[in-house]
């Protein structure tokens, strides 16, 4: 079996690109299982945040698909208006892209703290669905394992921990400051309450929606209140601050929404991909609206030694896959 990779991210498309190819968590299950119940892949797996789509497979050595036409045939996508995005890498080339995804090396944010946890849940959540494979596992046990230690040998020694939710508030605090602001987060999610947990750190009152019908536990951080998300816009009227940071295919916030407030807040923060706030309100002279793009700008960068060290650690687990690899074959066994 050979690991093959596609995708597209930040540094190949800006985010009306990325957005198209967002894809949630019940699009995600649909897409696997056609790649597997087809016979294109045995296994596969799709990391799909704010930075990346991406696409892991592993396929038969003599049957190489070119795995960006499959993605885009599988959400219906024309690949010919999208090629130039896409990237492909095989075998060792794949599995260290993975080791420094997982590492959130290649993030917008150098070093993002959330995205070893994406990671993490996106091949729990192939394996629940039985879409992967022996060499599927085996390819992010390692690359979540050189994260693990890129991590605690280099990135909390050089860089500390940074997120996109950290770099939102840090963006904010270099406005206003945030004391006693008044602040509407939108969105319940990890995502959401972390910004609601910095912004009551900085002092600001935070006010969080909740869908009435929402699925799971509902966790909010202490210092916050709540309103429904149906009565969202009242709130807004008397926010300084709106972040929306939610799943949702469909906009939070909507330019004709807010034409009947009588005051509008003095930033929307959009760290959702797709875009969560309609982008005809950054037409708007009151207020400003800052994008995952805009807020993840900032450098954060290694220096030599440090990259010295991550490369070797990424040899050292792209060597232990390929040592297990060998071993499988020379047995005869396939999956």
């Amino acid at each position: 079996m050979k690991l093959m990779m596609t995708g597209l991210d930040h540094t190949r498309a800006d985010l009306s690109i990325r957005e198209s190819f967002a894809i949630s968590k019940e699009k995600t299950q649909e897409t696997l299982q056609s790649i597997v119940d087809s016979g294109i892949a045995s296994g596969c797996v799709i990391i799909s945040t704010c930075n990346r789509t991406e696409l892991y497979a592993s396929v038969n050595i003599d049957n190489s698909p070119m795995l960006s036409r499959v993605l885009c045939e599988v959400l219906e996508r024309d690949y010919s208006e999208y090629e130039e995005y896409f990237m492909e890498k095989t075998e060792e080339q794949a599995l260290e892209h993975l080791c420094r995804v997982a590492s959130g090396l290649d993030s917008q944010i150098v070093g993002d703290d959330q995205i070893i946890t994406q990671a993490r849940e996106a091949i729990e959540l192939s394996r629940e669905l039985d879409c992967t494979d022996s060499y599927v596992e085996k390819m992010f046990n390692q690359a979540i394992a050189a994260a693990k230690a890129i991590k605690t040998k280099v990135i909390l020694r050089t860089l500390g921990v940074d997120s996109v939710p950290g770099a939102a508030v840090d963006t904010l605090l270099s406005m206003m400051p945030l004391t006693g602001k008044k602040a509407l987060v939108i969105g319940n999610g990890q995502m959401g309450r972390l910004v609601a947990q910095l912004l009551i750190a900085q002092g600001a009152n935070v006010t969080m929606t909740l869908r009435q019908y929402k699925k799971g536990e509902i966790v909010v951080p202490d210092g916050a209140d709540t309103v429904l998300y149906s009565e969202r816009y009242p709130v807004i009227a008397e926010s300084d601050i709106v972040v929306s940071a939610t799943s949702s295919p469909h906009y939070t916030v909507y330019l004709e929404e807010l034409d009947g407030l009588d005051r509008l807040p003095r930033v929307f923060v959009d760290i959702a991909v797709p875009r969560d706030i309609e982008p005809k309100i950054e037409e708007l002279s009151e207020t400003k609206v800052l994008t995952v793009d805009d807020i993840a700008s900032k450098s954060r960068e290694l220096p030599k030694e440090s990259q010295e060290l991550i490369e070797s650690i990424i040899k050292e687990h792209t060597d232990k896959y390929y040592d297990w690899h060998r071993y499988k074959t020379s047995v005869g066994v396939r999956n």
